[in-house]
């Protein structure tokens, strides 16, 4: 699914820029890895499981 990006620095883009997007259902992210990085900036401060990475599936 293509999703417009618009509001502040959103014209300024270029094809081929690095976008990050927040996930709408989150969940469905966490089904598929073991650990989320916690960020803060640009530098990783945590890394913490999924409920995968806990051994948990639901």
């Amino acid at each position: 699914m293509q999703t417009p990006l618009t509001g502040p620095g959103a014209s300024a883009l270029l094809v081929g820029e690095l976008v990050w997007f927040r996930h709408a259902k989150s969940g469905e992210v966490a089904e598929h890895v073991l650990e989320a990085h916690l960020l803060q900036g640009s530098a990783i401060v945590d890394t913490v499981p999924t409920y995968r990475g806990a051994g948990h599936a639901w």
